[in-house]
């Protein structure tokens, strides 16, 4: 490849030009035409063998002027064994002999236009190339608008959908580490609800950076889902694998400013490596966002991977929602209970009722797995109905037993609590079971904010004597200020940051944060997921009174509560 430096007049503009020409003569009658032409400055490089050709063909350059005729094969052929997508300006194919064929056949192979050697040393030439970039130019915008989510600017579901077909593809024909991560964001309807739709997008689009920054410019990233985006890394093993992910969780927590506040927005990540997948795409891209959502499950704000045999897991999940509506209907559930401690003098204050479904084929099943499937398929309801009566049933019974300010709390789906007539209903349903409203706590998640008469509906059940607490406070996007307004009386401290409080100081200097909230606010705050009595006294000391977890009842006897009470 030979590199040829013109005259450059000073201020004019330079055009990188890659002249494919295996005739030296033709080279230099070229070369000194471009140099005539004014006031544009030609900088061309020359390709005279079919390897430089395609070296210099995948280098930047601003168009390219290709001889039809090129020794042992022509211009057409090289173009036909490229990727015209790959090319960074448009190609321009010069012949000794006109003939209509060959222009029929650059026009299907993409070039932008066709000469005469005798038209390509006259003014024709600038034209063709002036006329040649400008349509290059516009059809690389148009393509970008198609091929581009146009909020984020990453690729969209299809075209990312085709770039990962091709690396599956060449993955088939030699590996070398292809995986694929599914990065979902946490609580972006939060993010909505309290700030707007407006800092949602840019809460999206601030993610979407901080993706790309963490990746980097050689892996496909793409947008498949409202809050959901994809990237294809090859080259990794798992070891990799995994500090990409650490380090697309750790570029999250930089904070996204709205204002005088700060939004950190965290991430859940699923990730499959693509000989843990079947060869097709979809099922692929299936596969990594159901491992997102066993991160979400697993806490937020991590990273979780599929493993071969899960796809067993999914099947199962299908056949389980004709046996869950049956279990539903004919009370075949049994419900469970986790007690919860005062921690000044181990007093049984309350407990959490957990619905359990024991399969007669599949044994015990997990709630992880029931519950999900219970909102998915529209069983939410009688599924809380029957949690409800089973909490009133288990009150009356143990009436006799329990103190006045001992609470019963219940899970309570959006769906369920938004529905009409929820508050007459259980007012009735207590009034039948003679129980007090004030031995009943709902349990409710940040994903009521998201509804704009949450406030009259939670002040209805408030002002009937209900407990009102808000489930895994601090994994969210709570805003102090609605927290302020709502009738709640309960925090309850997510598991997670008690899991890691004895070992990571934020996790700590976050439960401190909460107990403080809830003392300030006059609420009552409660940590759950306690398995050590190192967690239960560093909870003691930071000021919490109110515990549950494993540490005071097995996942297999929630309740060695009964004996308790007795």
């Amino acid at each position: 490849m030979i590199q040829v430096a013109p005259q450059l007049e000073a201020g004019a503009t330079t055009v990188r030009v890659l002249l494919v020409e295996d005739s030296q003569a033709d080279v230099l009658l070229m070369k000194r035409y471009l140099q005539r032409v004014s006031p544009v400055r030609y900088q061309v490089t020359v390709a005279r063998t079919r390897e430089t050709a395609v070296t210099a063909l995948r280098q930047p350059f601003d168009v390219c002027i290709m001889d039809f005729y090129l020794g042992g094969f022509t211009g057409l052929e090289l173009l036909q064994g490229l990727d015209a997508e790959e090319l960074s300006g448009p190609v321009i194919l010069i012949t000794g002999v006109p003939d209509e064929r060959i222009d029929q056949q650059a026009l299907d192979c993409g070039v932008a236009d066709f000469l005469s050697k005798a038209e390509a040393v006259t003014p024709l030439l600038d034209r063709s190339i002036r006329y040649a970039r400008r349509q290059f130019e516009q059809q690389r915008r148009l393509r970008h608008l198609v091929e581009h989510d146009p909020l984020t600017g990453l690729l969209n579901r299809e075209t990312f959908t085709q770039r990962l077909i091709r690396l599956r593809h060449a993955e088939a024909q030699q590996p070398q580490g292809l995986y694929l991560l599914c990065v979902g964001i946490d609580g972006l309807n939060s993010v909505n609800d309290n700030w707007g739709h407006g800092v949602g997008d840019r809460a999206l689009v601030h993610v979407s950076s901080r993706l790309g920054h963490a990746v980097g410019e050689s892996a496909p990233i793409g947008r498949v889902g409202g809050d959901a985006m994809v990237v294809a890394v090859t080259g990794m093993d798992e070891s990799s694998v995994e500090s990409l992910a650490q380090r697309i969780l750790a570029a999250m927590r930089e904070p996204l400013s709205v204002g005088a506040e700060q939004i950190v927005t965290t991430v859940s990540i699923g990730i499959v490596s693509a000989d843990q997948s079947p060869s097709d795409v979809q099922e692929f891209v299936r596969l990594a966002d159901h491992a997102m959502l066993a991160a979400k499950r697993a806490g937020r704000d991590t990273f979780s991977y599929h493993r071969t045999g899960r796809p067993a897991t999914t099947r199962l999940r299908a056949l389980l929602e004709t046996d869950l509506r049956q279990a539903v209907g004919d009370d075949e559930l049994w419900m469970g209970h986790e007690p919860q401690i005062s921690l000044q003098d181990g007093r049984l204050t309350g407990a959490e009722a957990l619905a359990r479904w024991t399969h007669p084929k599949h044994g015990n099943v997990s709630p992880s797995l029931f519950i999900p499937l219970a909102q998915a398929c529209g069983l939410i309801r009688p599924l809380t109905r029957w949690s409800l009566r089973e909490a009133v049933a288990s009150l009356a019974s143990w009436a006799p037993l329990i103190d006045d300010d001992f609470r019963l709390a219940v899970n309570v789906a959006p769906a369920a609590l938004l529905s009409p007539g929820f508050a007459e209903q259980l007012d009735e349903l207590l009034s039948q079971g003679g129980v007090s409203a004030r031995n009943l706590r709902l349990e409710i998640t940040e994903d009521y904010f998201a509804y704009d008469d949450v406030y009259q509906k939670l002040q209805r059940l408030y002002d009937m004597g209900l407990s009102l607490a808000l489930d895994d406070f601090g994994t969210g996007y709570s805003s102090l200020t609605r927290l302020s307004r709502l009738p709640i009386d309960t925090l309850k401290i997510d598991q997670s940051f008690v899991k890691d409080m004895t070992t990571d100081a934020r996790a700590a200097a976050l439960v401190k944060s909460i107990l403080s909230v809830g003392k300030d606010l006059d609420m009552t705050v409660i940590a759950e997921g306690v398995e050590t009595a190192e967690q239960a006294d560093r909870l003691l000391e930071l000021g919490c009174r109110t515990v549950q977890g494993f540490l005071y009842g097995t996942n297999e006897d929630r309740l060695a509560f009964t004996s308790r009470l007795l």
